[in-house]
């Protein structure tokens, strides 16, 4: 017993050198509470760990407060290191659609940066408000943090300030990990997202979630923030208090929300509206929502289907500002609601299919998340799926758009091949 302790002194020691805060084994942010509850930590009794570990934790001199104020002035003034030449940075994010972009990759596993191109090109030709990089359908778990500040920083470039980019950056590790990877993503994207599951253990409560918040924003200067709700492992919702709140801060411009209930959507929605002049916009996940959230006064969609056919969504996004037939509106709003099942099964592979099959994009259907290929059932339901966009675009005068048509496809087809 006495040993393991000796070891549990050390270990927090060690540990006492992060500002503010600890860390377990597993890299989540430390507390009496949840540690004992931690399958990573033996099972003992826990008001004994308790108090033995409040014994042998070391109380913060003043040289190490003098450390750590160090530490977070460094890492602030690092955050407001200047964006580089193509980066337009905008406060205000503009209403629409934003893609949840996928990741395209080589046989190998590798990214494809050239079929990340492709896919830039043909989001901003097809009429999208913004991008959203580093998210659940880019694979954002199965990414390094390299790759994570690559690709937002090539699609950044390829975008050439046509549409502002968004980045997810709060993943493992703990918060001086975090905010490290946030002010690297800070030199090019026009703002951080925080994954509301990432920057906590799940039983933690609101007000704990909240402390681990602010000590992000302390670190990462003041560039624009906002938050993701990810479903995956397991979805964080905030409440309409903790809404309200980052409304009021100013820091924060992109919300995309994954209620999957409207009146919960609506009641954040109304808070976030409450508050005057807030940067704050507000998009949904889920695109069966999407006319009610515009018709409340929502901002827009962040989703899925926009890796298959963008042109959609951007329609009904931009009829309702335009006070387009109603009938219209609800013919494109039962389209996206029934084709979000053939979207979403096995996303993100079936995407990669799609755009492979049906448009001649030079790209794998590699996933880094499951290996899974889509059998004949699947490519017939895919097939009705285009048809009925085909039609449904024919009836209502809107133009898809190929990605092939967008660049060289001889050249595409030879990187293409030099990269299997």
């Amino acid at each position: 017993m006495w040993a393991w302790l000796k070891n549990c002194k050390l270990h927090l020691v060690m540990l006492s050198l992060v500002p503010r805060v600890w860390f377990c084994s597993r890299g989540r942010p430390f507390s009496i509470a949840s540690c004992c509850s931690c399958s990573a930590w033996p099972r003992l009794p826990t008001r004994r760990l308790a108090a033995a570990l409040d014994l042998l934790a070391p109380a913060p001199s003043a040289a190490l407060e003098i450390v750590q104020r160090q530490q977070r002035r460094t890492m602030a003034s690092s955050s407001s290191t200047t964006p580089s030449s193509s980066t337009i940075r905008r406060r205000v994010l503009p209403d629409g659609v934003w893609p949840t972009m996928i990741t395209p990759f080589t046989q190998s596993g590798a990214v494809d940066w050239k079929a990340l191109d492709i896919l830039t090109e043909w989001y901003i030709r097809s009429g999208v408000a913004g991008i959203f990089s580093i998210c659940l359908s880019s694979e954002m778990f199965q990414l390094s943090n390299e790759e994570r500040v690559g690709i937002a920083r090539r699609v950044v470039e390829r975008a050439a300030g046509r549409v502002p980019v968004v980045a997810g950056g709060t993943f493992e590790g703990g918060v001086m990990v975090q905010a490290s990877l946030m002010n690297d993503l800070s030199k090019y994207v026009d703002a951080v997202v925080i994954i509301t599951n990432q920057i906590a253990n799940m039983e933690d409560s609101d007000e704990v979630w909240l402390q681990y918040l602010k000590e992000l924003m302390e670190l990462t200067g003041n560039f624009p923030l906002g938050f993701y709700e990810t479903p995956m492992p397991k979805v964080r919702s905030l409440t309409p208090e903790i809404m309200k709140w980052a409304a009021g801060t100013g820091r924060f411009v992109f919300h995309k929300d994954t209620s999957l209930n409207e009146a919960v959507m609506l009641e954040k929605l109304r808070v976030v509206k409450s508050v005057a002049g807030t940067p704050l916009k507000f998009f949904t996940a889920k695109v069966q929502f999407l006319t009610t959230l515009l018709d409340n006064g929502g901002n827009g969609f962040s989703g899925t289907c926009p890796n298959f056919f963008p042109w959609m969504p951007v329609w009904l996004c931009q009829s309702i500002s335009r006070s387009a037939p109603r009938e219209k509106q609800v013919r494109m709003q039962r389209f996206l609601s029934v084709s979000d099942r053939v979207v979403a099964h096995k996303y993100p592979t079936s995407s990669k299919y799609y755009l492979k099959t049906f448009y001649d994009v030079p790209m794998t259907t590699v996933s880094r998340i499951h290996s899974v290929e889509l059998n004949q059932q699947d490519a017939m339901s895919q097939q009705c799926t285009k048809e009925w966009m085909e039609e449904l675009c024919a009836d209502m005068g809107i133009s898809p758009v190929n990605p092939m048509a967008l660049a060289d496809p001889e050249s595409l087809l030879e990187a293409f091949k030099s990269s299997l």
